[in-house]
């Protein structure tokens, strides 16, 4: 029976373009320099690369089902198309990185930094994004029902056409620049009244809660609104 590699073997086929001769099953790869490598397509599951430098890596359509990424740097990353379901990605930085179409359901993404990321048509469903960044991300089209975004940072993020129903928004930071046409708030919680009214006029659905009563005097429909809140 071949002994598994050590950590050092592992990291030197993974440099050496042999990932796919390494078990990454339950694999510690803590705190590894494996900026720019090329994980296309591997089984990852449940591998564990704890504050691994992963800068600009290649991991489009790899399985990282519950796999252990905290504190990990992916900045730039290509992870498109990849399964992070159940992932604990917890405080790591993953700006501008490319996770379109990724599946990130049910991952922990606690105080995740994702500033300018590709999000389009991920799967964040029942996933965790408590006190993350997500600055300038492209939501687009993206599934975050049931998700978690409680003090989540929302600024500059294109959510149109994105489904938030039933999240938990208490605390999320919303600007003037946060686009959500099409974006479907149904039954979300957490969402203060001014607010909603505000994305409701931005042309946020499934927020009909929020709307003023119409009156013939529009003047009197906004004091109205401003009296109940």
């Amino acid at each position: 029976m071949d002994q598994p590699l050590s950590k050092e073997a592992m990291i030197r086929k993974i440099k050496a373009g042999e990932a796919a001769q390494v078990d990454f099953y339950e694999a510690d790869l803590l705190r590894a320099d494996l900026a720019g490598v090329n994980l296309r397509d591997l089984e990852l599951v449940r591998s564990h690369f704890v504050l691994a430098d992963l800068q600009d890596s290649c991991l489009a359509g790899a399985n990282l089902s519950r796999a252990w990424l905290i504190g990990a740097d992916l900045q730039r990353a290509d992870l498109q198309g990849a399964n992070l379901r159940d992932a604990n990605l917890e405080a790591a930085v993953l700006d501008n990185a490319n996770l379109e179409g990724t599946d990130l359901s049910r991952a922990n993404l606690r105080g995740c930094q994702l500033c300018g990321a590709n999000l389009r048509g991920a799967d964040l469903s029942r996933a965790d994004l408590s006190g993350a960044r997500l600055d300038g991300a492209d939501l687009s089209g993206a599934v975050l029902r049931d998700s978690i975004l409680m003090e989540t940072q929302l600024g500059w993020v294109n959510l149109s056409g994105a489904d938030v129903s039933r999240a938990r928004l208490d605390g999320a930071f919303f600007n003037d620049e946060t686009q959500v046409q099409g974006t479907d708030f149904y039954n979300c919680n957490g969402l203060a009244l001014n607010l909603g009214l505000v994305l409701a006029e931005r042309g946020a659905n499934g927020l009909d809660q929020f709307r003023p009563p119409v009156e013939t005097n529009g003047l009197g429909t906004m004091v109205q609104a401003q009296a109940a809140g």
